[in-house]
């Protein structure tokens, strides 16, 4: 049966020219929509975004944490996607909303602060006097990314970061390599904290809180080791590169440390709508709709990865980092690198079987020698206290 409604958007698209597209976008996402400001911001409102509507996780899910720990009187939205309403886990004190509705648009307008992890699209007309704090979600990067990949990324998206950094007030850093990156490629001259991660936190706690949570929703024994596979996404958004022998994998990993092991499979969540493709079992499991990516990192004890920079916040924690990079040479082609990837603290293989030889031989010591040499150069803050600094920040400016 014929989609008639994407055919009538190919036709639009195809007659009118990307600058006017754009405009009218902003139109349907909100960006227009002066008539909210008839209602007054509330001074101790906060709206929080992550990946444009999903779950409980990332920088905005500590920074909660923080302030409800510290019981400070903040009214706290939470903006999440149709489909997962009632599905993720909140705690009381945040108020749900559905993403992309007028209701989100109304939160917004009234919204002392903003806070997201991604550019946004869907919102009201900024006020001068709400703030929003840009937490990104990439932290160090290998791949290149904004306006260092500009001649990859399409013209929507290319606008938009660009009306994205013209809007927030400030963008939360964790390294002298983050805060240079912010400067040259994401077209913004505002202000940048260097304050850690929030999200990053939760690997400097000396408590198996993380593992327990993690262990408990997928029915594991606690006893088990987590091999954690997390890959990003492809510029096609296949799914093919990720299919692996991870029978074969679990087998060489439990030779090589004598102790018993369970794969948990992480999609990116730009392909986390595919994660069905691959075969699970008991010990190889579907991690992707996980709301909260930190805390499978924080209870993992081996990260295999292939360009994410899930590699550089894994390896805060000194656990072995694994790369597995079958289609390096066209991957490069596609985006291309900020570090020489065979220069990086990490091991890296192309095939499956130099995977398992990279399992075999790991040097633990030198592996750590190699990482804290690399933080130094990187100039990385981090130190399990960055949701506090936010908090204060975000107190400071409500009041």
């Amino acid at each position: 049966m014929l989609d008639i409604k994407q055919i009538i958007k190919e036709i639009v698209k195809k007659i009118l020219p990307n600058s006017v597209l754009f405009i009218l976008r902003r139109f349907f996402w909100g960006n227009y929509c002066y008539i909210l400001w008839l209602f007054p911001i509330k001074k101790n409102k906060i709206v929080i975004s992550n990946y444009d509507g999903k779950g409980y996780g990332d920088n905005g899910k500590y920074i909660v944490e923080q302030i409800i720990e510290q019981n400070l009187n903040i009214d706290i939205v939470w903006l999440l996607n149709k489909e997962l309403i009632g599905k993720s886990s909140f705690p009381p004190q945040v108020r749900v909303v559905k993403n992309r509705s007028l209701r989100a648009l109304y939160e917004l307008a009234t919204a002392k602060i903003w806070i997201d992890n991604c550019r946004k699209c869907f919102y009201p007309p900024k006020r001068k006097d709400q703030i929003y704090i840009q937490t990104w979600h990439g932290g160090i990067a290998l791949k290149k990314v904004e306006k260092d990949a500009e001649s990859k990324l399409n013209y929507t998206y290319i606008n938009k970061a660009k009306n994205d950094s013209k809007i927030a007030n400030l963008f939360i850093s964790n390294s002298k390599f983050c805060s240079n990156l912010y400067r040259d490629a994401f077209w913004y001259n505002g202000d940048i904290i260097e304050c850690g991660s929030p999200r990053n936190d939760i690997f400097f706690k000396n408590d198996t809180h993380a593992k327990e949570k993690v262990c408990k929703s997928f029915k594991l024994n606690e006893q088990i080791n987590i091999l954690l596979y997390a890959p990003t996404f492809r510029a096609d958004y296949g799914v093919n590169l990720y299919k692996m022998n991870f029978k074969k994998l679990i087998n060489v990993v439990e030779d090589a440390t004598k102790n018993e092991w369970c794969v948990l499979v992480r999609l990116h969540p730009n392909i986390s709508d595919k994660a069905d493709f691959m075969q699970y079992d008991s010990k190889v499991i579907n991690a992707t709709d996980y709301d909260d990516m930190y805390e499978l990192l924080a209870a993992a004890d081996i990260l295999i990865t292939d360009y994410s920079s899930t590699m550089f916040e894994f390896s805060l924690m000194y656990k072995p980092v694994l790369l597995y990079t079958p289609d390096i040479e066209e991957y490069k082609k596609d985006r291309d690198f900020y570090f020489n990837i065979f220069s990086l603290p990490f091991p890296v293989a192309e095939t499956e079987e130099q995977l398992y030889k990279l399992i075999q031989n790991f040097d633990h010591k030198m592996y750590t020698q190699r990482l804290k040499s690399f933080f130094n150069e990187l100039g990385i803050v981090e130190d399990g206290n960055a949701a506090k600094r936010v908090v204060e920040l975000i107190m400071h400016n409500m009041f």
